[in-house]
């Protein structure tokens, strides 16, 4: 009689403690990993993403890790931080990738070992990422190129200054611009030029695309980096509100531009709202919750005539809960 109460205390005991294990796996935080193509200090953009992505994190009780290239030309270093976050296995890896193409391998290495895979801001060209959350960037390349159309109504000359020739915002951008440059049907296109998202270079490039083209009417510019740099060298030139630029991005420096009618238009994202819906997806591929394939952030033109209107003041100037 003994040995049976015995053996029922024991079964009892180890139940309690199995329905305590179970406790405890449940209320483990969910794991997440982001890694970014580029310092955040490289372009406002980055850090407003990166707050939507630790507001949600807070919000959802989410561990939430950063990995970071050093630029967004360092692809290598970035296909490293892929194949850490493999060894390190955490629940969902969002990832802005530098490299469409390169960046796949290890990405699919991440799907294989169980990861679920977000993209955010640009896609990579892996099997088996869940879902990409950013803006339709053909569209705004399509947008930025019809304004600058509108700005020409007599045609001309005009550049395209690209941020990167890797990334699916670099190229669809760019394809954008150039189909609608083409639509309009007046505009002699120099070509695009890459700036390997550095603000000095693109500045370098339009200063020595003006001197040795003077009649250069404007420049399209895919980001924020390449349009604050092309702006920069206008400026330096004495010719802002000359050449017509427009642009991508809403930093505080495009804006200042904006108002001095250096910059013309700028296509605005919504960088915050693309790193919070970015945790949001992620939680529920952790969960195993059907995603589409594309969850789109959209954007607005903003020129120097609608920036002062209130729906427009938000963007330009959103305030961060």
């Amino acid at each position: 009689m003994r040995r049976i109460k015995k053996c029922t205390v024991f079964v009892l005991l180890l139940c309690l403690l199995l329905n305590l294990a179970g406790c405890a796996s449940a209320q483990k935080p969910l794991r997440v990993t982001l890694v970014l193509k580029t310092e955040t200090d490289v372009a406002e953009f980055w850090g407003m993403l990166l707050s939507g992505v630790e507001k949600a994190a807070e919000e959802y009780g989410i561990e939430l890790k950063v990995l970071t290239a050093p630029t967004e030309v360092d692809i290598e270093r970035q296909i490293a931080l892929i194949r850490q976050t493999v060894e390190e296995k955490p629940d969902v890896m969002i990832l802005s990738a530098a490299d469409y193409d390169r960046c796949a391998e290890a990405t699919e290495e991440a799907v294989a070992a169980g990861i679920g895979v977000v993209a955010v801001d640009t896609d990579v060209n892996a099997v088996g990422r869940a879902c990409y959350v950013g803006s339709n960037n053909y569209q705004i390349g399509l947008e930025m190129g019809r304004a600058m159309a509108d700005y020409l109504p007599e045609g001309g000359k005009v550049a395209v200054i690209q941020h990167m020739l890797t990334t699916t915002t670099g190229i669809e951008r760019t394809r954008g611009v150039l189909d609608a440059l083409n639509e309009a049907g007046n505009i002699d296109i120099l070509g695009s030029f890459c700036c390997d998202n550095s603000t000095e270079q693109a500045r370098a490039i339009t200063t020595e695309l003006l001197s040795a083209d003077p009649e250069i009417r404007g420049f399209v510019c895919t980001n924020e980096v390449c349009n604050v740099g092309a702006a920069n060298a206008l400026a330096d030139l004495g010719m802002g509100g000359q050449v017509f630029v427009v642009g991508c991005d809403n930093s505080q420096r495009q804006i200042q531009f904006l108002e001095q009618n250096i910059i013309q238009a700028i296509v605005t994202q919504r960088p915050f709202n693309m790193g919070y819906m970015a945790v949001q997806q992620a939680v529920r591929v952790a969960n195993g919750e059907q995603t589409d394939d594309f969850v789109e952030v959209a954007c607005v033109l903003i020129t120097r005539e609608n920036m002062y209107t209130q729906e427009n003041q938000k963007l330009l100037f959103p305030v961060l809960g």
